[in-house]
């Protein structure tokens, strides 16, 4: 009972945590391009070479590992109810587990979608800086 416990805490406080950081990085990013955006003619140059390229490759970069981690967090929430459940039958119980799996689909759906539509803004990007030269 102690595990299941646990497990219920860790799993709690970790999508807090991570619906934060997720929000936190979603503002950032759509602020970030708006700044890079209005901004673009005045961005500081290293030897004559703009910074435009690489600061939109920076953000996608980070898009991709941003998306490979709303995967894992998937696949943890998932294992996560499936331990708990075995969990509960074999403490010979009847229940379900306390840990809201669909939500999380649900919710990590909408944030993949999230970071699609930011990752094609910062991509879209490329195509307008190209188009200016």
């Amino acid at each position: 009972m102690s595990e299941y416990k646990e497990i219920n805490q860790h799993l709690r406080s970790n999508v807090q945590q991570f619906v934060n950081w997720f929000s936190f990085f979603m503002m950032f990013s759509f602020v970030a391009v708006a700044v890079f955006a209005a901004n673009v003619d005045r961005l500081p140059t290293v030897r004559g070479l703009g910074l435009y390229y690489p600061t939109v490759a920076v953000f996608l970069v980070l898009h991709i590992l941003a998306f490979v981690a709303i995967l894992i967090f998937r696949r943890y929430i998932a294992v996560s109810n499936k331990r708990v459940e075995r969990i509960i039958a074999l403490l010979g119980e009847e229940g379900v587990s306390p840990i809201p799996a669909r939500f999380c689909q649900w919710m990590t759906h909408f944030m993949g979608a999230g970071f699609v539509i930011s990752y094609f803004t910062w991509f879209s990007l490329v195509f307008v800086l190209w188009s200016r030269q």
